[in-house]
């Protein structure tokens, strides 16, 4: 890979196509056989125990955030590893950013147990709730009549009223219809509201429903007025005209669901996350329409809305508890599922430790790659981890606690290794003279201080005798360092 030129040419050979560079090196036979092994056995690892049990997957992760040299730590890094990478988490107390890294890697609750697939996945649902939001609002209007179709195939099946009552689509149909989409998700509650009302008017009254409105989530004028319309109508449904007139106000209503979900999208995805911890078990989905209505608005399902029952036999494992007519519905269901996770007994599947197996495994070719080519040239391996790390250095004090990092910038602008005992503040005030903050953020210059780090490192002999490993955190004896000294070496400040 690396060839007996210079070390700035040396790296511009691999970066130059760096996307190839890494595809050679994954593909290396060796290499290629340890991806595949820890890609399988990542879907088993389910808890930090679990992890630690298994040496070669333990070791692969670990090597992939560059800390080969502390495989030996298993202390420390089940503690890493059990506290995540949150504000108060000990990765965050130590200098070191590759322990944020290793930590940023798996996803792991109080027990020491990854979270389940849903909660797992609750941002990106949220994400794509949001993404989806004009789409939905355009099948609502678009699809406007194949919802008036099936409500008419619907109502010619029920033979009386207590059928009709007892119908999801027909009592959701008809909710929409009056604009009350919210109250479309909560037809338990509606059906009582309805119960009530209809007692009253056969014992001579009426406006019984009133005192139910709140349960239903209605506190306003305008929800009082639409309710009290959705229940005359949804009263005289049982004749051909009551049906027409519903279907009138539907076809009215339709192209103003969208604008509605959008004013309401922040609300709704506050209680899709309320909602998110009173899930302990498949059956309480049913109930739970916050975080219900937005899953499957989010993977183009809202039309099963208020089929809750059928849904959750169908994630289960009751295949034929949904009937999903077309292919695009099924595979939707599928992602859908696949994210809504419940086992069979219907307790949450949890979801795999390494929260995204695809990031390690690049980690770990990136790292093999520059480990490789540091076995040639030194220089070129430091270029290649700060080119790598620079993105993340958000204040000097992030160089100062990577020795690695630290020797490049002292190395690009002239700094005598000396320095690196002084006091911290000196270093940063050292350093500020020379290149700002912002600038590591910048491609173009971070680009061209590796360069310069480059071709003065050739010519600086203190830089060129000194071992790489120790720059990485090895080659000094840490192997024989103990615990609670390796924790207290750690502990530098940012």
């Amino acid at each position: 890979m690396v060839g007996l030129q210079s070390s700035y040419l040396n790296y511009q050979v691999v970066v130059r196509d760096l996307d190839r560079s890494l595809a050679r090196k994954a593909a290396e036979p060796a290499l290629a056989r340890d991806v595949a092994r820890f890609t399988e056995a990542a879907a088993d690892i389910r808890s930090v125990d679990d992890l630690f049990d298994d040496d070669r997957t333990y070791g692969f992760a670990v090597k992939a955030y560059g800390m080969d040299e502390l495989l030996y730590a298993r202390a420390l890094i089940r503690r890493v590893v059990s506290e995540g990478a949150g504000s108060d988490s000990y990765a965050r107390r130590l200098a070191d950013s590759r322990y944020l890294d290793l930590a940023g890697a798996f996803q792991v609750t109080d027990s020491g147990r990854a979270p389940p697939v849903l909660q797992a996945s609750a941002l990106t649902v949220a994400q794509r709730y949001r993404d989806n939001l004009d789409s939905i609002g355009k099948r609502g209007s678009g699809k406007a009549e194949e919802r008036i179709l099936e409500y008419r195939i619907e109502m010619d099946k029920l033979k009386d009223f207590d059928a009709f009552l007892n119908s999801d689509l027909a009592l959701t149909f008809t909710l929409r219809a009056f604009g009350l989409d919210r109250q479309a998700l909560q037809p338990g509650e509606v059906r009582k509201v309805v119960t009530d009302e209809m007692a009253a008017r056969a014992a001579g009254g009426s406006g019984a429903y009133i005192s139910g409105l709140d349960t239903v989530g209605i506190d306003d004028a305008d929800g009082r007025y639409r309710f009290g319309r959705f229940i005359d109508a949804f009263l005289a449904s049982g004749r051909a005209e009551g049906q027409e007139a519903v279907i009138a106000s539907y076809r009215m209503e339709a192209p103003k669901f969208g604008e509605r979900l959008a004013a309401g999208v922040d609300d709704d995805i506050v209680a899709f996350y309320e909602g998110l911890d009173k899930i302990k078990v498949a059956d309480d989905l049913a109930g739970n329409w916050q975080t219900l209505s937005v899953g499957l608005r989010a993977f183009d399902l809202e039309h099963l809305i208020g089929q809750e029952k059928a849904i959750v036999a169908a994630l289960k494992g009751d295949a034929r508890a949904l009937s999903l007519t077309n292919a695009a519905d099924r595979a939707n269901f599928e992602a859908f599922s696949a994210v809504f996770a419940f086992e069979r007994d219907g307790t949450p599947t949890v979801a795999p430790l390494v929260r995204d197996v695809e990031k390690t495994v690049q980690a770990y070719i990136r790292q093999t790659l520059e480990v490789d080519i540091g076995n040639e040239d030194t220089n070129v391996r430091l270029a290649l981890y700060f080119q790598r790390k620079a993105e993340g250095i958000k204040s000097f004090y992030d160089i100062l606690g990577d020795e690695a990092l630290a020797e490049v910038v002292r190395t690009a602008f002239g700094v005598p290794p000396e320095t690196a005992a002084s006091d911290l503040d000196a270093q940063v005030r050292m350093m500020e003279r020379h290149i700002g903050i912002a600038d590591f953020q910048d491609p173009e210059k971070v680009e061209k201080l590796i360069s310069r780090f480059l071709l003065l490192a050739e010519s600086n002999t203190a830089a060129a005798s000194a071992p790489v490993l120790s720059l990485f955190g090895g080659g000094s004896g840490l192997a024989d360092i103990s615990y609670d000294l390796l924790q207290a070496r750690q502990s530098l400040g940012r």
